[in-house]
């Protein structure tokens, strides 16, 4: 249990930064929604655009973040491998760069939104910065750098808060200026993260670099297709639906569902936050310890740990949404986390929580092709839930709207944990524990819709507390009966 706990020491300090950076770019989406010169359908375009980043973001770093985690394991000068990752991504970067600089006003009228070549020439520049920062904060990450790196993401976050608070709330510009300060902040983030963190060489040296771009580059299509299943339903919610069709007795145009989904969506995030936490200390471990005999029994334990947590995250988050998002407790307090015109979309947070229990499972689970090198599966894994997600999307979005969106995003997940499981279990087997895991799982499930019969509290105490009392009973209980009996038990006696 030592390893778990370290893992768990690591996640802790390395997602610290993380998480209390997303906590407070959040505070981004009561300011925005909560303006009236930025309406539902400017929200809606300010999601579509930054829909796109993720996607471009993974072409850019090309999977070197994975590639230098699994290749310095095997080489005696770290920083070689290191100064070849960031080459790469350099050129990668600074090609992106060029074709933003020649045709912004040629992929504004491209996206929909002619005269907005501003736009993509802020974001663009946005993507350029951060995705020279992604090798710096990597090797941060391998060196265990916790305190530096959470402090590069704190400043990089607080930037843009300030930033956007004086803009938008204070000045009540427009769209164009979130986007300005995006950009600010991005440049802090580099000139902190470079500190120290120069390459050796600026030469490419190919008899290095080739098998790098071997491996990465199966990365990097896997990325692109994991990035889709989580982004393409705001990329493309706004095209799919028919402009004024009537949803919950209103008609509402494209980018209006987009606006409310992108906003709920926020809430749903709020279990990733912990996932993002976890994949930052997990995989330099799983690449630290696959060399050892008693790797997959170590992997199976945190494999069920996590799953745990997210099965506890899922039951919280997803009885209190509503709470969350009006942050009333009680009646105390009249701030609105999320406007309430928005509230309408929260049903389908529930279902884009336990998709994002299942995306940490397949992030656990992946890690099999990863070290043996075996990386083409993942095209398999992710381009079949890749698939899914767009046929989802595109097959009933039209006629369920964001609700489509977020079942697809569920489904996908699902079956790309599946796929993982089964064939990883010929290749590396890993004595998962999925009978426990399966009961808890029903369980925590039966126990979130028992709370959504009592329904938001409203300010009333009395609800709260057997909303509250139903949470923290099945969580009491899943952990008596894992300190009683674990199913680790026999194998550590053995």
């Amino acid at each position: 249990m030592s390893v778990i706990r370290r893992l768990a020491s690591q996640t802790l300090i390395f997602g610290l930064g993380h998480i209390l950076a997303k906590v407070l770019n959040l505070f981004l989406t009561p300011w925005i929604t909560g303006v009236e010169h930025i309406s539902k359908a400017d929200f809606g375009v300010f999601s579509k655009f930054y829909a796109y980043v993720s996607f471009i973001n993974i072409i850019i770093t090309f999977g070197m973040e994975t590639t230098f985690f699994r290749f310095i394991q095997d080489e005696d000068d770290p920083k070689k491998i290191y100064s070849q990752a960031f080459i790469w991504v350099s050129i990668m970067a600074s090609l992106f760069l060029a074709i933003i600089l020649g045709f912004h006003d040629d992929i504004a009228s491209l996206m929909g939104y002619p005269g907005q070549g501003l736009w993509v020439l802020l974001l663009g520049s946005v993507i350029f910065l951060d995705g020279i920062a992604a090798l710096p904060m990597a090797k941060l990450r391998q060196e265990e750098k916790a305190g530096r790196f959470s402090g590069i993401l704190l400043a990089n976050v607080i930037v843009n808060l300030v930033l956007n608070y004086v803009l938008i709330v204070i000045l009540k510009k427009d769209l164009t200026y979130i986007f300005i300060a995006n950009l600010a902040a991005s440049a802090v983030k580099l000139a902190l993260a470079l500190i120290g963190n120069l390459p050796h060489t600026i030469r490419p040296e190919m008899s290095s670099l080739r098998p790098m771009l071997g491996y990465a580059f199966f990365i990097m299509i896997a990325g692109f297709a994991g990035i889709m299943n989580e982004t393409f339903d705001r990329a493309t919610i706004p095209d799919l639906w028919p402009d004024g069709k009537l949803f919950a007795g209103e008609p509402r145009t494209g980018e209006e569902m987009n606006g409310i989904y992108g906003a709920v969506y926020k809430v749903a995030m709020l279990i990733n936050l912990a996932i993002q936490a976890f994949r930052y200390a997990a995989e330099p471990f799983f690449f630290n310890r696959a060399k050892e005999k008693d790797s997959p029994q170590t992997f199976a334990k945190v494999f069920h740990y996590f799953i745990i947590s997210a099965l506890i995250g899922f039951l919280f988050i997803g009885s209190f949404s509503q709470e969350i998002v009006s942050f009333n407790f009680w009646g105390l307090t009249k701030f609105s986390f999320i406007g309430k015109s928005y509230w309408i979309g929260l049903p389908v947070v529930p279902i884009l929580l336990m998709a994002y229990v299942f995306s940490g499972a397949y992030l656990n689970m992946s890690i099999w092709f990863k070290i043996t090198k075996q990386v083409r599966f993942a095209l398999l894994f992710t381009g079949t839930g890749a698939l899914i997600t767009i046929l989802g999307n595109y097959l009933f979005v039209p006629t369920y709207g964001y609700f489509a969106s977020a079942w697809a995003t569920l489904v996908c997940y699902v079956v790309m944990t599946i796929l993982v499981y089964f064939v990883g279990q010929r290749y590396y087997p890993i004595p998962y524990k999925l009978g426990r895991i399966s009961i808890y799982g029903l369980v925590f499930v039966a126990a979130f819709f028992l709370n959504r019969s009592i329904g938001p509290t409203d300010g009333f105490i009395l609800a709260f507390i057997a909303k509250l009392a139903v949470c923290l009973i099945c969580t009491g209980a899943l952990f008596v009966l894992e300190k009683w009996k674990s199913p680790f038990e026999t194998e550590s006696k053995a």
